[in-house]
């Protein structure tokens, strides 16, 4: 061979080379494992604000082409190919040479994101030609990838967002955001693979571990967030899946209860009295009522020299109190059937009665370890914890059924009941209220006390405690004057809202300086409260005393064909028979869900429990607005969810059921 061919040759090597190349990045761009939507020019945008400026934006936008659906658009600084380049060496290098902290009392994120910054500035030299601009922007990234939460860093960093749900590759990842409901994002995993390396990324974060063999995880993440999530298919058939609760670091105090109007300030000051008498309380409700919120708010109340102990979980409670023990259960750690070193909140509850302490507090009861907290709170000891239930009756039918098996005689160890619930205001928004307060006298022998007033959103006094009686008897003192020290709690709550002191470290101060000094703390109030002319009028108590017994279950009437027309005033007017909406069997009547939304959610389900709008819309047959009614009753009960589904690189809104949903469903249909 001639040296002239070698050097053609050798001259086409590098050539080849650079094609290969060149094919192989412009497959990277094309398999992208995660992709944000851009904002379409007929999006209209109702909403803007930056979670990390000047790097990641968010944008609340209307889609037209879905009906006006809302959507959750993250906008994040993009990185140029050598900023990339320039990120992926860094995070090599980082990822070598990161050390430990030297102590636990360290900050783990902080001392992380520290080190991150300063071995970034060392190796600086190492990605030559960046300018000033380009270097933040790395740096955002580094931290973004190396230490935060990747992809969905952003979502985790907005303070709005209560809930980041991923249903699988290929589906819009949904939050749910406290001004706007559920929504659609427009981040799409689209490699099955990504999400289930990202998903064991989160397990290790949370230091648990998660593959094909345990599939099934539930842990803590770093900042107290709750991860639940799937791996691969083996248990969900979509891939990989997660959820995570985000955790509020500031939690919600009683005045910012108020000022929300979840509470009115006459129930917070009954229950404060209550409270330092160390009677018992229980906040009931479904999922995502603010059944946790409301109890740890109602904890600002305790007397600063009460021993607290808290039993959950999960630690969400986040309280004020100096004098408090926090205890967490475990799993076990053995395998297969095995419970080895599991540590349940059975064990929690008996173990906590050793600490000799004024109230327990379990985050959730749901099994044998109501049983427990029953006989300690028939014993004298205070106790306050939450349940899954959509009313009072049922929430004493799970406590006396198994695995609880509280007997019926320790019912009226439980004091109070809460019922809190998220439903729709006169404005036609959303919010959390507490719908009703109970006292229990005895078993299946309940009395109203408060009571919601959904027309005008005010919360109405229905009835004379029982309660105030007893502890009146038990303190030697007089009905009335319990009423009026409700009144005057009541003002200061109110002068706490006026003047704006919200946090809760704040609240617990004023609240435990007027147990120590309740004259001077009232006065100081009363006196800013009539220079501002805001002295709330007192509450007039009746002097009736209602007694509920717990309702029976309503059976379902018969399905009737036919609606008559209530319209006539004549007594020989005859009815007139008019067509039904859709020849579907009758709600029952404890289900609390219209004609429309059954027919909207069994529509939804029949067609695999996920559809667009257009085809729900034509499968259910209603008018536009009475569809949109149905389905923003659906919404708010959580009973299906809107969703954000990727055809053709195109967004297209639809609809997803709910587990609730899906348990709604099954009532009905065994009723």
């Amino acid at each position: 061979m001639s040296s002239e061919v070698k050097v053609k040759q050798e001259k086409k090597k590098p050539a080849k080379k650079k094609e290969k190349k060149a094919i192989a990045e412009t497959s990277e761009k094309k398999e992208e494992p995660v992709v944000l939507l851009p904002v379409q020019e007929s999006y209209r945008v109702i909403d803007e604000y930056w979670v990390v400026e000047p790097f990641a934006k968010v944008k609340i936008v209307e889609i037209p082409e879905a009906g006006n659906q809302r959507a959750y658009f993250v906008e994040e600084v993009q990185l140029s190919e050598a900023e990339r380049k320039a990120v992926n060496k860094l995070i090599d290098i980082l990822s070598v040479e990161l050390e430990p902290p030297a102590s636990f009392d360290v900050e783990l994120r902080e001392h992380v994101v520290a080190e991150a910054r300063r071995l970034a500035e060392k190796y600086r030299s190492a990605v030559r030609g960046l300018s000033e601009e380009s270097w933040k922007k790395v740096i955002y990234y580094i931290e973004r990838d190396l230490v935060g939460y990747g992809p969905i860093e952003v979502l985790m960093r907005d303070y709005r967002l209560e809930d980041i749900s991923c249903d699988g590759v290929d589906r819009a990842i949904h939050v749910w955001h406290r001004d706007y409901e559920s929504i659609p994002t427009n981040i799409v995993f689209r490699s099955r693979d990504y999400l289930r390396e990202f998903i064991v990324k989160l397990a290790h974060m949370a230091g648990k571990h998660i593959s094909a063999a345990f599939p099934i995880v539930d842990a803590m993440l770093p900042g107290r967030h709750r991860l639940a999530a799937t791996y691969g298919e083996e248990v969900s058939p979509r891939g990989s899946t997660f959820t995570i609760r985000k955790f509020r670091e500031k939690p919600l105090s009683i005045v910012e209860i108020i000022s929300s109007g979840n509470l009115d300030s006459w129930s917070a000051a009954y229950l404060w009295l209550m409270i330092e008498n160390r009677m018992t309380a229980m906040v009931i409700g479904a999922t995502a009522a603010g059944k946790t919120t409301l109890l740890n708010a109602i904890a600002n109340f305790f007397k600063p020299g009460f021993k607290i102990v808290t039993i959950e979980e999960t630690p969400e409670l986040n309280l004020p109190h100096e004098n408090w023990v926090q205890l967490v259960s475990r799993e076990s750690y053995g395998l297969g059937e095995s419970k080895v070193g599991e540590i349940t909140l059975y064990d929690l509850v008996k173990v906590s009665l050793r600490y000799r302490p004024d109230y327990i507090i379990v985050g959730e009861v749901r099994g044998e370890e109501a049983f427990v907290l029953f006989q300690a709170m028939s014993t004298g000891h205070g106790g306050m914890s939450t349940m899954h239930a959509d009313s009072l009756d049922r929430a004493v039918k799970r406590l006396t059924s198994p695995p609880m098996n509280v007997s019926p005689s320790y019912i009226p160890s439980l004091n109070i009941a809460l019922l809190s619930e998220r439903t729709i205001l006169p404005d036609g928004k959303f919010a959390r209220r507490v719908k009703h307060i109970w006292e229990i006298e005895d078993y299946e022998k309940y009395r109203e006390i408060v009571k919601w007033d959904p027309v005008k959103d005010v919360h109405v006094v229905v009835s004379e405690s029982h309660h105030i009686r007893f502890i009146a008897e038990k303190l030697g003192k007089r009905v009335e004057d319990l009423y009026s020290e409700i009144e005057r709690r009541r003002l200061v709550l109110e002068w706490m809202r006026m003047k704006n002191i919200k946090e809760t470290r704040d609240v617990f101060t004023v609240i435990n300086k007027y147990y120590v000094y309740p004259e001077e703390v009232y006065a100081e109030a009363r006196r800013e409260l009539e220079e501002k002319g805001a002295i709330p009028a007192p509450v007039k108590i009746r002097p009736s005393v209602v007694v509920e017994v717990a309702p029976k279950p309503v059976r379902a009437l018969p399905a009737v064909q036919t609606r008559v027309s209530t319209h006539a005033t004549s007594e020989d007017a005859k009815p007139v028979p008019q067509q039904p909406v859709a020849l579907q069997p009758p709600v029952p009547l404890s289900v609390g869900l219209s004609q429309e939304s059954f027919l909207v959610l069994r529509t939804l389900a029949s067609l695999g429990g996920e559809a667009d709008h257009e085809s729900l819309v034509s499968m259910v047959n209603l008018p536009r607005e009475v569809f949109s009614r149905a389905i923003s009753e659906l919404a708010g009960k959580r009973l299906l969810v809107p969703t954000l589904l990727v055809e053709g690189g195109k967004p297209l809104i639809g609809y997803k059921i709910t587990s609730d949903g899906e348990k709604t469903l099954k009532t009905i249909s065994q009723q």
